[in-house]
């Protein structure tokens, strides 16, 4: 979807907590959430929001679609982590067979296990953050 240029006169959800409200603070190209109280600037081409009050190292910054936020800094592991994960679904069925016919198939089957659970635990901590 093409991105949409953000007006100061409209009122957005917030793309942070999700259940504000955006509203412009007079006399700045700038808006409030009034739940949240993130504070969100413009980019010069009114194209990009940005989060301005952050410890967070990196800006976060969104994209008005006309009915959403798209998020700008979707990391690659946000953009292959289903492949991975689909990836590491495969390998078992295929490599379970040969590491239990081998000499040393229980020491592969315990690496096989660990490996699982932790892309398990990352699967579970990607899908809970906000």
């Amino acid at each position: 979807m093409k991105p949409e240029k953000i007006d100061l006169q409209v009122e957005y959800p917030c793309p942070r907590c999700k259940r504000g409200r955006l509203q412009a603070i007079v006399l700045t190209e700038a808006f409030g959430c009034d739940r949240c109280s993130q504070i969100f600037g413009l980019s010069p081409d009114g194209l990009v929001l940005e989060q301005l009050s952050t410890s967070y190292p990196y800006k976060k910054a969104w994209q008005w679609t006309g009915g959403n936020w798209r998020d700008q800094n979707r990391s690659l592991t946000d953009n292959y982590f289903p492949f991975i994960l689909v990836a590491l679904a495969l390998i078992p069925p295929v490599w379970l067979p040969l590491v239990l016919q081998s000499r040393s198939g229980l020491g592969a089957l315990a690496i096989t296990v660990v490996l699982t659970l932790i892309v398990l635990i990352f699967w579970l901590a990607r899908r809970s953050r906000p």
